[in-house]
């Protein structure tokens, strides 16, 4: 299997980079090699700047690859604030995935089954039902959810909205 590239040398930029600066690299050279610009042909390259991106836009990933490579100094091995240190890189427990969905790092405050698939990978259903209840909803109805079922329907009995009895105001149910 092929070594994937330094997420450096593809977007450009020198490894002590401000994280400003690696996000301009990465805009121009995504604005350039865009398949909506220049067709299929730029697919591979726009994978490429993606994963660089996804990688160096994260304080902790970035200090977690640059604590892979040797020689390499991280951000905040010099008392800078721009990341963590090599020691708070290496302490993420196997808790804590390293890749995450679209929606980004989990909120906190973990409970239930943890995701490793779709938006909310790296969420536990809990902090997806806290956010998103409409997403649950969508899960418990595909195949990618049956495994969750029991556990999606629980939050959502719990999370539907009380109070219409005779006399009582409605309340509307916003999802979230």
């Amino acid at each position: 299997m092929a070594q994937d590239p330094d997420p450096y040398a593809v977007l450009g930029v020198a490894p002590g980079s401000s994280t400003p600066t690696i996000r301009k690299a990465y805009h121009a050279l995504a604005r350039a090699a865009h398949p909506d610009l220049v067709g299929d042909g730029g697919l591979p390259m726009m994978q490429r700047l993606n994963a660089a991106w996804f990688i160096l836009r994260d304080p902790v990933r970035r200090a977690t690859y640059d604590a892979t490579q040797p020689g390499r100094p991280l951000p905040g091995d010099k008392g800078s604030a721009a990341g963590p240190s090599r020691a708070q890189a290496r302490a993420r427990g196997p808790q804590e995935p390293l890749w995450t969905g679209a929606a980004g790092a989990p909120p906190g405050r973990p409970s239930g089954s943890r995701l490793d698939f779709g938006l909310y990978a790296g969420w536990t259903l809990g902090e997806i039902a806290r956010y998103d209840t409409g997403y649950l909803a969508w899960l418990r109805d595909r195949k990618e959810g049956r495994a969750y079922v029991d556990e999606i329907t629980a939050l959502l009995e719990h999370l539907r909205p009380t109070g219409t009895e005779a006399g009582a105001p409605k309340r509307r149910w916003r999802g979230r």
